[in-house]
């Protein structure tokens, strides 16, 4: 960046214009007359010890006629410069970044880094995080022999290899320079390249656009972190954007100390609006104005302020970077990641295996209506007002599970349509539909059906058919949310799930009173027969045993097939 002002002489009163320029030291380097001895050394040295370093130089120009200082171009600026110095600028790690990258390198994410500073600083600080792997980092520079792959350790100058191949037992480091020469020379490598490479320094928005494009054209599932402008493009291209802000609370810019933790909102004055304290909005309504009164109006002057400074922390300003993604973070750290692919997996598990447990309830009960139809018999209101209230317990509490705290190297399964959802719905209908033939077969037995003929309209009447068809009807349906609730390692297991737990084993707890008519009152409430005891208990072992042969089912396909295998790019 260039800047031209001009001070006045104290001699002659006249302006005398200068040249300043900052930029980065390899490009403010062509710009000087002679830059000073141990100039590269320098700034090497500072930008491999983690730095962020800028270059200083200045020109006088002198008086200059009015309005010749407007009509400069940059060329006639950033030339024969005198290098004034540099700054070094120092930015710690966030302490929450170096756990968060570990743990995505955990659950087998490959982590990279795009960014605009230099190389050297972008390796050192990659490094002190765990985005790189091995000991050795190699990057492609160009210089008089031509393009080549050099180790980045100070010191290692016998590592050099030939582009495009990248060496193997390295980490890899490309600048937007050896970027636009891939492209330029070798376009058919560039994406067998960019997934192996594990840091991009020196990249325009452009570059870190085109590498987001060219990850997802290779198959890759990209979720992109940014917090600036120049972070839009890619942002905006990748599967996941999310946006970092740095929001510094009222009483944290005063004092240097953390302000006071707010609500978890964002709010966004309207344009031309400043927001108001909500001592002044009180005020506003109530009708009142601030009137001096000595004592009282100092004390509630300075309670106003402590509003106000509170309501100005809360303002958070939304930039570029959270308009083009479709997450923001209030916090400016990269644990945001976590939780969302945390949220997003538990998500897509609870949605597959309701998937799974519709499908099985919605065959169940499709049977036993069946059966019922045929005899012409059906539940009576009180039965299906208490099946309805108990499965819809059970589907809102699994709906309400929550993730794990640390994430898992395994995937889980991307789609509904999938060889164990298919293989594991099958298999454990076959069970259930077994269990009910049998049973059905058995009540029929006990309680043969008699020659008049089928009444729909009649009035409700119980028998051994019906009590029979209801009870293992509903503990199979209950069954299958224990067997296919998936829980570790992406969710609550069911002994952490504790609404879910209580309200399955209320529900067998039930239906057990029913099936042994324990307490007559009950049966007779809900219009079930009294069942014959070994009847009833032949009922209580076909309900286990179907529910231990589909939770073995359930757990050996889900241990073969149950799992998103990683994909090499």
């Amino acid at each position: 960046m260039s800047v031209v002002f001009s001070q006045e002489s104290p001699s002659s009163h006249d302006l005398v214009y200068t040249v300043a320029v900052k930029g980065a030291p390899e490009v403010v380097k062509p710009m000087l007359v002679a830059p000073p001895r141990g100039y590269d050394v320098i700034y090497t040295r500072l930008t491999r010890q983690g730095a962020r370093v800028l270059a200083l130089a200045s020109r006088r120009l002198g008086p200059l006629p009015a309005g010749r200082a407007r009509q400069l171009t940059r060329s006639d600026t950033e030339s024969g410069l005198q290098f004034v110095g540099f700054i070094a600028i120092s930015c710690p790690m966030k302490p929450d970044s170096l756990s968060a990258v570990r743990e995505l390198k955990t659950a087998s994410h490959r982590v990279a880094m795009i960014t605009g500073d230099n190389a050297l600083t972008a390796c050192h600080v990659a490094r002190e995080l765990g985005v790189t792997n091995w000991e050795r980092t190699a990057w492609l520079v160009g210089g008089t022999g031509g393009w080549r792959w050099e180790s980045m350790e100070e010191g290692d100058t016998s590592s050099c290899f030939t582009p495009p191949s990248p060496p193997s037992d390295y980490d890899l480091c490309l600048t937007g320079d050896s970027l636009t020469y891939l492209e330029t020379h070798h376009p058919s490598h560039v994406d067998a390249i960019l997934p192996k490479v594990s840091v991009f320094a020196r990249t325009a928005p452009k570059q870190k656009e085109m590498v987001v494009t060219r990850l997802r054209a290779r198959g890759c599932v990209v979720l992109m972190c940014g917090d600036g402008t120049n972070d839009v493009g890619a942002l905006k291209h990748a599967h996941v954007g999310v946006a970092l802000l740095s929001v510094v609370s009222a009483t944290a810019r005063k004092t240097g100390k953390p302000g006071k933790k707010q609500p978890e909102t964002t709010r966004v004055p309207a344009a031309g609006n400043k927001p108001r304290s909500r001592a002044a909005r009180n005020l506003e309504i109530n009708g009142l104005t601030q009137r001096p009164t000595g004592r009282g109006s100092a004390q509630l002057s300075g309670l106003m302020k402590e509003l106000e400074a509170e309501d100005a922390a809360s303002v958070v300003r939304l930039g570029d970077a959270s308009i083009a993604s479709p997450f923001t973070s209030k916090k400016p750290s990269v644990e945001s990641v976590c939780h969302i692919i945390k949220q997003g997996r538990c998500t897509l598990v609870t949605t597959l295996q309701m998937f799974k447990i519709l499908a099985l309830n919605a065959l169940i009960f499709a049977y036993s209506q069946s059966v019922l139809y045929l005899d012409g018999i059906k539940f009576n209101d009180a039965q299906a007002t208490l099946q309805g209230l108990l499965l819809a317990g059970c589907f809102l509490f699994v709906s309400r599970c929550k993730p794990l705290v640390s994430l898992s190297p395994r995937r889980p399964l991307p789609d509904i349509f999938n060889a164990y959802t298919l293989l594991t719905v099958a298999a454990q209908f076959a069970v259930h539909f077994s269990s009910l033939i049998h049973l059905v077969d058995r009540a029929h037995q006990l309680d043969p059906k008699g020659d008049e003929p089928v009444d729909l309209e009649a009035e409700f009447e119980p028998n051994l058919v019906n009590s029979t068809v209801y009870i293992i009807a509903m503990s199979m349906q209950v069954a299958t949310f224990a067997v296919n609730y998936k829980g570790h390692p992406f969710m609550q297991s069911l002994t952490e799930n504790k609404p879910l737990l209580y309200s399955i084993l209320g529900t067998l707890l039930a239906l057990l009173l029913l099936a042994t008519s324990a307490v007559p009152e009950f049966n007779e409430y809900f219009q079930i027969v009294e069942f014959p005891a070994e009847h009833s208990f032949e009922i209580v072992q076909v309900v286990v045993a179907d529910f231990i042969i589909c939770l073995a089912i359930d757990r050996s396909l889900d241990w073969f097939l149950g799992y998103a295998k990683l994909r090499s790019y």
